[in-house]
């Protein structure tokens, strides 16, 4: 194990600089709208990351208005890339006659300083579609590479390359007249419901090299469903409002109260401890005053006396 952890710090230092991407869904507008605008994201994506053959996708989630990815390379190869995907994306939503507004699409990058950093970032974005999605796990979220993350099966899908399809399907795929794709990229032929051609993230994005950050698939699955300190740390700087479900919170919440109070029971707990536990679910677990409410039962008031919602949203 500890030859093995050798293995990954040096993957680490030799591999970097490292970055996580993202832009704001708070300031964007809906991008992806549609299952045919979310494949098409992917297949952007892969068609940029080959004009910067510098850079390494290791993992990406597209949400319906931002994207995460983590990305290995030079900044200014990382941020032209982006750059390129957005002025892609723009022509291609003009085409379908909607006008958002991109200038609000911009994109922010962290440095990855450390191998533990960049497990916890990845973890993040592969679980980032799993926290919207009620009927998705962070293995099923389509629009995601952390699907293919240690699963086998996944990576054995009947793909065919690139290159073979129709010169209609490339240009459908693709949507403009003339593109040319590395020899390695694959598709599902009818991999996106009924909207064509889906490339395959394994083609393009580096997910071998991100597992070897692993030292293997129990410590990536731990990190993935147990590991919430972790990811409260990346959603603060991120400044995200919610990244663990009902579920999560109230595991995590049973274990601070069984910590601190003796009892893992919140039901249990007098009203002076709630209001304790409900300050730590706010500013450690980024809990909203609803999560609160609902595993604490406490009431509407209480909650909002020690929590005031910003005049702007006391309506919503």
């Amino acid at each position: 194990m500890i030859d093995r952890e050798y293995s990954c710090e040096a993957a680490f230092n030799q591999g970097g600089p490292f970055w996580h991407l993202y832009t704001d869904g708070e300031q964007m507008e809906i991008i992806f709208t549609q299952p045919a605008d979310f494949a098409f994201g992917i297949t952007l994506l892969g068609i940029c990351l080959a004009a910067f053959p510098h850079c390494r996708i290791l993992t990406f989630s597209l949400m319906s208005n931002h994207i995460h990815l983590i990305i290995a390379g030079p900044l200014p190869d990382v941020i032209a890339l982006f750059n390129l995907f957005k002025d892609r994306l723009k022509m291609y939503l003009a085409k379908r006659g909607r006008y958002c507004r991109m200038d609000r699409f911009k994109a922010d990058t962290f440095q990855i300083p450390t191998l533990k950093a960049l497990r916890n970032e990845i973890i993040y974005v592969n679980r980032n579609g799993y926290l919207v999605h009620p009927d998705c796990t962070p293995f099923s979220y389509m629009w995601s590479a952390g699907a293919f993350f240690f699963n086998p099966a996944a990576k054995m899908l009947p793909a065919v390359p690139f290159s073979e399809l129709t010169v209609r399907e490339r240009r459908a795929m693709c949507h403009c007249r003339e593109v040319s794709l590395p020899a390695g990229y694959k598709v599902l032929p009818n991999g996106c419901l009924a909207s064509g051609p889906l490339l395959l993230s394994t083609s393009f994005c580096a997910i071998q090299e991100a597992e070897n950050y692993f030292r293997n698939a129990h410590q990536y699955f731990r990190a993935l469903s147990r590991d919430h300190e972790a990811q409260a740390e990346v959603a603060r700087r991120l400044g995200d409002r919610i990244f663990l479900t009902d579920d999560e919170l109230f595991g995590a919440v049973c274990a601070l109260c069984a910590r601190d109070f003796g009892s893992p029971k919140p039901g249990l707990l007098t009203a002076g401890q709630k209001i304790e536990v409900a300050r730590k679910m706010h500013y450690d677990y980024n809990a909203s005053n609803k999560q609160i409410q609902r595993i604490l039962k406490l009431s509407p008031q209480v909650i909002a006396t020690v929590f005031p919602l910003p005049s702007s949203t006391k309506t919503a």
